[in-house]
């Protein structure tokens, strides 16, 4: 037998009440049918008769057993052919000797029970209001007038979605609608909701003559109007302004046709924003609204109706205002089942289990926080479904593997999960490249591989850290490893160099970094946003704040905000969602050198050979005098010190260098080799106050120079080795490494430090 969303929904309630070893009775899917749907309003005097079933089980039984009395009603209902609706089924069960004789054991009276039938189609009882509307040739007229335009929704029934959690605001826009002056109702919520679904919704209704709708209204017309279809083809001056004219002329001639404009803000857009070739025939049709010729429903989110219509008091209060909020993770669980059975029905023999429902809105609620409920989940749901009918061989029900296959389909990218990385192997990925920092790097692992986990969701990012020490010892590198595993193989980073956020006593230009310029300011770009603006793009990130410590005072207000909510909106209305995303500080404050460079051009002297520090009374000292108060230190979630490197650690970079230096020469057919005594020489002319970067350095301005200008020069051709050495004499000073040479003896090129 197969039922249609709104009676499935019914079902499984009346499933769930079952208790177990029990079977299903008449009363219990009565009293499910009638207070799951618009009946237990139609018909009050019911209410004390039938309870709601109360849920004995929190998931759906796939199957229950069916009560002798029931069970030959509903072999009945199945051999009528075609989806059951939940009247049908109500109807069906009240007008039959067992609903009779169970509702009189509950203590229906038999002058209540007819006339409750009285009222039920197909019994005597009054006649339903007929409409001189509906069957008009009038009616016909309009509906061609308007073709050119848009659709009519009324003409045929738009098929029914399982509206779950929409009570409240159907009931709103039906009041509005029965008003006496300014029927017209603004449709507010965010983009997923159901603004659009709730007008569909009315217009099934409408098609239907509803019971549950006020007499009325219930031979209304809906008209969804296309604003692209009045504007295409408009290039003759006053030819748009025509056909708003023709369409106000046939919406005011014909009352009962309601108007329907989807995104609405694109088409009331007030000339007080900007003027354009459409703005004279807009200002009309406001006009229209104003005087209430016209009757009409908008939909638009609440961002484009505070840009676009509220900032225009005139405009604004011609509508009645309707919020849709999004719908709890619990009222997102009923609305899929609502949508259950169409899914099914589509995508047979596919199955969906009640578990997979659940766990629907759990991954979206958490890798998708940007979007809202109920659509977020409903397109996961089925992209999922989808991806079981499409692979081979085909899957017999949704599983939790489908929905992640779904869920990186919508994002765009594979999602790295906390079950399929260990800390072992991260602290493998982050060693490969960072050197002397073990200790610090495994709390790095295991604090991110705490942040992939569903413990302790909140409001908050994943993580927030703060990685201090010396320069060059891998703070950022480390960084930029996190956000490639992030990535899963790709770079997922947003880096500020806090470089650019540096300003006098106004934080307004550092902030406009981040957040890009307000509108009107030099350099606005509507959407673009500033340097945050990315995470819009790339909500699974590395956040990494670089030498925060450089930063404006006045930046630590936005750092708190972003900390605590994981949300803030830039300067163009974007909210910008952290939730998903790390949030990285790195610093060179608090470091103790031990010695003065040397200044000036004499570098003659030996170099300090002192390891850096980081003193932490000192970080937090330099922090408090920068602005970071122990508001923002208090947030801080991990404080990672990176120690400065030995000779032990350095000479193992030197080896990774070299080996770098291997491959790039193996890449063109060439064979490295260096004598041992290169390594030492580099060690001992390495200074560690500079970090590696000081012998990147080195490398670069001594060896690596000197292979691009031979390779340059011809110098590389015929050659088959090239070979790193000392000039005689090298390495006997302390001093720094020199100017390198180069000698092609035969086949081998040898590059000389001196």
């Amino acid at each position: 037998m197969i039922f249609d969303a709104e009676a499935q929904a019914a079902i499984d309630v009346a499933k769930r009440a079952v208790p177990a070893g029990s079977r299903l009775d008449l009363l219990t899917l009565l009293g499910a049918v009638y207070h799951a749907t618009p009946l237990k309003d139609e018909l009050p005097q019911l209410k004390r008769y039938l309870a709601p079933p109360e849920a004995r089980h929190r998931r759906t039984p796939r199957e229950v057993e069916v009560d002798d009395a029931l069970q030959p009603l509903l072999e009945g209902l199945a051999s009528n052919g075609g989806p059951l609706t939940a009247r049908a089924l109500f109807e069906a069960l009240f007008d039959s000797d067992a609903g009779r004789e169970g509702l009189r054991a509950v203590g229906l009276n038999d002058a209540e029970y007819a006339a409750v039938l009285a009222g039920l189609p197909g019994h005597d009882g009054p006649p339903p209001a007929v409409s001189d509307w509906r069957g008009s040739h009038t009616r016909d007229q309009a509906i061609a007038a308007l073709s050119s335009f848009g659709r009519m929704l009324t003409i045929t029934e738009p098929p029914h979605r399982g509206t779950v959690e929409m009570d409240a605001p159907l009931a709103s826009l039906v009041r509005t609608l029965c008003k006496m002056r300014r029927r017209n109702a603004l449709i507010l919520g965010q983009p997923g909701t159901g603004k659009s679904a709730l007008v569909y919704e009315l217009a099934r209704r409408l098609v239907r003559s509803d019971p549950s709708l006020p007499a009325r209204i219930r031979d209304l017309d809906i008209f969804e109007l296309s604003p692209a279809f009045l504007r295409s083809g408009a290039g003759v001056v006053g030819q748009y302004d025509e056909r708003v004219k023709s369409l106000i002329e046939v919406l005011t001639a014909h009352p009962k046709i309601v108007l329907f404009v989807d995104e609405i803000h694109s088409f009331l857009q007030s000339s007080m924003h900007e003027r354009t070739p459409f703005s004279d025939a807009n200002e009309q049709f406001k006009a229209a609204l104003g005087r209430g010729d016209i009757s009409c429903i908008g939909c638009t989110t609440t961002a484009e109706y505070r840009y676009f219509i509220e900032r225009d008091k005139a405009l604004a209060r011609r509508f009645g205002v309707i919020r849709i909020e999004p719908p709890t993770p619990a009222a997102a669980v009923r609305i899929l089942e609502a949508r259950r059975p169409a899914m099914a029905q589509y995508y047979a023999p596919l199955r969906i289990p009640d578990a997979m429902l659940e766990r629907t809105v759990v991954l979206t609620e958490q890798y998708l926080p940007g979007r809202f409920q109920p659509d977020k989940s409903i397109q996961l749901l089925d992209e999922a479904c989808a991806y079981c009918v499409t692979v081979e061989p085909p899957q017999p029900e949704v599983t939790e593997d489908a929905l992640w296959n779904g869920l990186e389909d919508i994002i765009g990218h594979s999602i790295t999960r906390a079950e399929t990385i260990s800390e072992d192997a991260l602290v493998a990925t982050l060693r490969a490249k960072i050197i002397g920092q073990d200790d610090t790097l495994r709390g790095i692992a295991r604090a991110f591989i705490a942040g992939l986990g569903g413990w302790g969701k909140g409001s908050r990012p994943r993580g927030v850290y703060f990685f201090a020490g010396p320069t060059g010892v891998g703070k950022t590198e480390t960084a930029l490893l996190l956000s490639t595993v992030l990535g899963s193989g790709r770079e997922s980073l947003v880096r500020v160099d806090c470089n650019t956020l540096q300003g006098g006593s106004d934080p307004g230009p550092a902030l406009n970094v981040l957040l890009g310029p307000p509108p009107g300011y030099l350099g606005y770009v509507r959407g673009q946003g500033g340097v945050l603006s990315k995470v819009r793009d790339n909500p699974e990130c590395v956040v990494l704040f670089d030498e925060i410590e450089k930063a404006h005072p006045g930046v630590g207000k936005l750092l708190l905000q972003l900390i605590d909510s994981g949300q803030v909106e830039d300067n163009d209305g974007n909210l910008l969602d952290f939730r998903r995303a790390y949030i990285v500080f790195t610093t060179n404050a608090g470091c103790v050198y031990d010695s003065e460079a040397a200044i000036g051009f004499d570098q003659t002297a030996a170099p300090a050979r002192h390891t850096p520090t980081v003193d932490a009374d000192a970080l937090r000292a330099d922090l408090r005098r920068i602005g970071l108060g122990e508001e923002f230190l208090g947030r801080i979630s991990h404080w990672f010190t990176f120690q400065g490197l030995d000779g032990t650690a350095i000479r193992e970079v030197i080896g990774l260098q070299l080996e770098r230096l291997r491959c790039a020469a193996v890449e063109r057919g060439l064979t490295l080799e260096w004598d041992p005594a290169v390594a030492d020489y580099l060690g001992e002319r390495w200074q560690p106050r500079f970090g590696v970067r000081h012998l990147t350095t080195i490398l670069r301005n001594r060896i690596e120079e000197q292979l691009s200008v031979a390779e340059a020069q011809g110098d590389l051709k015929g050659t088959r080795t090239i070979r790193l050495a000392l000039l005689e004499g090298a390495g006997a000073g302390p001093g720094p490494v020199g100017v390198a040479t180069r000698r092609v003896q035969g086949d081998t090129l040898t590059v000389y430090l001196a």
